[in-house]
């Protein structure tokens, strides 16, 4: 398993790119599921004979993955996880809309992020244990599970997801790595999102199922027909793919996603609408402090003050020995 991150790593992306809605709505995440800002590393590499079961359910309220496989038989795998959840639900954004003269508040969405790798090489053969002592010790326990190895990601906010599943397999050889990146735009920078997956199979006497789905992700204010269900009636992306026997499959999916700041926005300094002391502001002192001086004359007398000799700001002075003021 030395090799993973070099051969996970090679191979190129196919690219969808796709403008989305301004903001994301409150039904754009993952229902129940509340956001809890967090990291998390996980990384195991298991070689070995007997019966395994692996399940791993990661959720950000935004993302969520899944890995589950289970077996009996001849085991060599290893695998890496990290999650992270950035922001969560509440990170209100403001900015003026000039059609109502008021300020508009909305959550943006969460930020999370969610990668998976994962290289195996695993045949399957009956395996047989006696356990303890009485009858399992007379009667052994025997193991004869064919292979499978399921994987879903999904992005909420995006309505996007991708599955691939191997089943009834009596071996299984390859790689397979997801990415998940969900970021939340704010009132002037366009927020992005990403889901991809990359998967090489090498499948003798099984099943395997591929699919990827872009539903139409809700508008900020609507609300959908159907509890928690968004626009699967008329998916913009659906792509399903099955194999039945000996194969040998590459698979690359990558769906990117801009999420539009507002296009629409105040003017720095407005014209025909009043000057500088009007612009509508949740947080004036905050948001122009750093110009407001320019406009009520503190910064220049700021400056005045620290002149040597001090300057008579009564009267008109200039820096040239002609013109300067002199008593």
């Amino acid at each position: 398993m030395g090799h993973l991150t070099t051969r996970i790593g090679s191979g190129m992306f196919l690219i969808l790119i796709i403008i989305g809605s301004a903001f994301a709505g409150n039904f754009d995440y993952n229902p129940g599921i509340e956001a809890v800002k967090h990291k998390n590393d996980v990384t195991s590499d298991v070689t070995g004979t007997g019966y395994i079961m692996e399940y791993m359910n990661v959720n950000t309220n935004n993302l969520s993955m899944l890995e589950y496989s289970h077996g009996s038989g001849n085991m060599d795998f290893a695998d890496i996880l990290y999650d992270e959840q950035k922001t969560g639900w509440g990170n209100y954004i403001y900015w003026i809309d000039y059609t109502k003269e008021n300020f508009v508040r909305a959550d943006p969405g969460a930020s999370s992020a969610i990668t998976y790798t994962r290289q195996y090489d695993n045949v399957q053969s009956p395996t047989s244990f006696a356990y303890g002592t009485g009858y399992y010790a007379a009667h052994p326990v025997i193991y004869n599970s064919l292979l499978k190895d399921k994987n879903e990601a999904k992005s909420y906010q995006e309505e996007a997801s991708m599955h691939r599943q191997i089943e009834y397999a009596r071996a299984v050889k390859g790689d397979i790595a997801i990415d998940l990146n969900c970021t939340a735009p704010t009132a002037t920078v366009a927020g992005k999102g990403s889901i991809s997956m990359k998967t090489d199979d090498d499948i003798i006497q099984g099943t395997l199922h591929v699919g990827e789905l872009l539903a139409h992700p809700i508008g900020r204010g609507q609300v959908p027909k159907y509890k928690n269900k968004q626009g699967w009636k008329s998916p913009i992306i659906d792509i399903e793919t099955d194999y039945i026997g000996d194969f040998q499959v590459q698979k690359t999916m990558k769906i990117d996603i801009t999420k539009s700041a507002p296009t629409w926005a105040e003017d720095w300094l407005p014209c025909c609408s009043g000057g500088f002391f009007d612009l509508p502001s949740r947080f004036f002192e905050k948001q122009y402090a750093s110009q407001k001086g320019i406009f009520d004359c503190t910064c220049r007398n700021t400056s005045i003050s620290t002149f040597q000799p001090k300057w008579n700001t009564t009267m008109a002075q200039f820096p040239t020995e002609k013109y300067q003021y002199k008593a």
